[in-house]
């Protein structure tokens, strides 16, 4: 359906037309709401949210010209319980019942929205779309004479649920397929889009990619994702954040994050995160390579093209100038991409690597406010340590930056609470302690042995077994001796590899978030 101005009658007009007088009809992208029409208020025969509601005896309701094409070619598709066949061969007339209140309801919902009425279904269009179903119907009619009827109730329920899915479905595919088209047409101009065209484009791919999981896998395609890499360096602040929070959004699902990486917009998104002058983009642009990193064949790409720096230097920003979201999002990024044998020699021989991370792993926040957000980097900073110390120059840096005696500091201080950040400190030091003589002295001197005689004297689990083995290794004793049973993951060879990503089942990885609670099933990072 379209609105008379050439666009699709669910986009939101452009700025400055006479349907929108003022600066931006998009909401504020941090509102939260869903642009989802909800399945009622799309007609099961035609997918379309519908325009004029009618009721059919016994009580369902669909778009007017539907149920009328349908009458008038005497088909009675699985959605509809009445016979309309039987209707049509009748000399009294199909009773329509104006569904009023349906039709208030969807026309507010389009009014909260911003978005423009949908009109009603041209009746070529509605007889169109009946012809296509009837040889599906007829088809689905001889399978089902083949194979005995489930009870009357239930198939009717099963058959109205089948065919609203394949609506919603039909519908979100034709949605992303124009939405594509909308903001190409913009960005794929003849002598490029205006500085207000691009705000407008990418406002509305923000938009769009927060909606639905369906919708974000439609417009991950390599024109769009061309069209959308220059769009993060462009000198426009607005421009740059919505193009930023847009990729943040297409990475939400498991199949878009190969295609972003191969799409060229890692390097762009280094960039934001170097530039710094926009704190909204750079805060999207590190969300984003953390969604990104969660993918492990990404992960070698994000350190060669030099996230690394940027991502250090943003995770020691202070509270006030960077926001703990912000450092939450860097730290994250930091801890996939060193999962990478290759990224965790990066990051070792980075300038102040270890010393950024000791500093955010022992940094107190006085505040009982902030408390929980400080113990959260402080994890997050331990996490990235023992993933440092899975390589020869990871554990180099560690002990030339003094690592041994900090990590000592906080199991004894309480900085490591007991459970995943405590064990995160034990992996720290038993990889530092692998083959190396001088970690001996180092943890002596650090009083490394108080420390972990606890936790070795305590229950089981590989916490436990890593404590023995490195006090093992701490007083000259053979490493190779094999460890208590169960100890599996101790034997392995340790060499670029980390103790965290190889095994250790009771170090509980960080969960994967979604939109505060409010975001897709099994996406790894917020909506924005």
């Amino acid at each position: 359906m379209a609105t008379g101005t050439g666009r699709p009658w669910w986009a939101p007009p452009p700025y400055n037309t006479p349907e929108s007088p003022s600066a931006s009809p998009f909401p504020s992208p941090s509102s939260s709401f869903t642009a989802d029409p909800p399945a009622e208020f799309l007609c099961p025969i035609s997918g379309s949210l519908m325009a004029d509601p009618v009721i059919v005896p016994p009580g369902q309701t669909f778009e007017r010209a539907s149920i009328q094409a349908c009458a008038a070619l005497a088909f009675s598709p699985p959605a509809v319980a009445a016979d309309l066949a039987a209707s049509a061969s009748s000399s009294s007339p199909l009773v329509l019942i104006p569904n009023v209140a349906l039709r208030t309801a969807i026309l507010n919902w389009c009014d909260r929205l911003g978005l423009p009425h949908p009109a009603p279904l041209p009746p070529d269009t509605a007889h169109d779309i009946v012809r296509r179903l009837m040889p599906r119907a007829r088809e689905d009619h001889q399978s089902s004479t083949n194979s005995p009827s489930p009870r009357p109730q239930a198939a009717a329920a099963s058959s109205v649920r089948v065919w609203r899915q394949q609506s919603v479905d039909g519908f979100l595919q034709q949605r992303g397929e124009a939405l594509e088209e909308e903001i190409m047409a913009v960005l794929g101009s003849e002598g490029g889009a205006t500085p207000a065209e691009q705000a407008s484009a990418m406002a509305l791919l923000r938009q769009a990619t927060r909606e639905n999981r369906e919708v974000r896998r439609q417009l991950c395609t390599p024109r769009l994702l061309a069209a959308l890499r220059p769009m993060l360096l462009s000198a426009d602040a607005g421009v740059q954040a919505n193009a930023a929070a847009a990729v943040v959004n297409l990475s939400l699902e498991p199949e878009n994050k190969s295609r972003i990486v191969r799409s060229g917009a890692v390097s762009p998104l280094v960039d934001v995160l170097r530039g710094g002058h926009n704190p909204e983009a750079r805060d999207h642009a590190a969300g984003a390579i953390y969604s990104l990193a969660v993918e492990d064949e990404n992960r070698a790409a994000i350190g060669v093209l030099g996230a690394i720096p940027p991502l250090l230097e943003l995770f020691a920003g202070s509270a006030a100038a960077v926001g703990y979201r912000a450092r939450r999002e860097a730290g994250m990024a930091l801890y996939h991409v060193s999962l990478s044998g290759m990224n965790r020699s990066k990051l070792a021989r980075a300038p102040g690597a270890v010393r950024t991370l000791l500093a955010a792993a022992e940094a107190r926040d006085r505040s009982n406010e902030n408390e929980a957000d400080a113990a959260a980097l402080r994890r997050l900073a331990v996490m990235v340590l023992a993933n440092l110390a899975g390589c020869a120059d990871g554990r180099a840096a560690l002990m030339d930056g003094g690592a041994v005696a900090a990590v000592a500091r906080l199991m004894r201080g309480g900085g490591a609470a007991p459970g995943s950040t405590e064990e995160y400190c034990i992996s720290a030091l038993y990889g530092m302690s692998r083959g190396s003589m001088r970690f001996r002295g180092l943890a002596r001197a650090a009083g490394v042995e108080a420390a972990l005689q606890p936790v070795a004297d305590g229950g089981g689990g590989v916490g436990r077994d890593m404590a023995r083995r490195t006090l093992r290794a701490m007083r000259g004793e053979d490493e190779e001796v094999p460890g208590p049973a169960g100890a599996g993951m101790l034997e392995r060879q340790w060499d670029d590899r980390s103790v965290v990503s190889e095994g250790l089942v009771s170090i509980r990885r960080p969960p994967h978030r979604s939109n505060y609670g409010a975001g897709t099933a099994g996406s790894n990072t917020t909506q924005f």
